[in-house]
């Protein structure tokens, strides 16, 4: 590896880092792992280096981020006898 190399994986590394103390001191580590993925997006990490520091995987977080997703609801089921 060349030095140029070498610093850009050490400036990886560093932004990777950054980016979960942010996280931590957001507040957001207990929240849901959508919230937690627009935030590091927000911070400029990819879909797929947030869902790595998230333990996820990107398919897994794509879905969850994906438009249009609601949580179900367990209203409007009728009642079982």
């Amino acid at each position: 590896m060349t030095n140029d190399d070498d610093n850009k994986v050490w400036l990886a590394i560093i932004g990777r880092s950054l980016a979960f103390l942010c996280l931590t001191k957001a507040d957001l580590r207990d929240k849901d792992l959508a919230t937690q993925g627009r935030f590091l997006e927000s911070l400029g990490l990819s879909r797929k280096e947030a869902a790595a520091l998230l333990g996820t995987s990107y398919a897994s977080l794509a879905e969850l981020l994906r438009p249009g997703r609601k949580k179900r609801s367990k209203r409007g089921r009728a009642k079982q006898k």
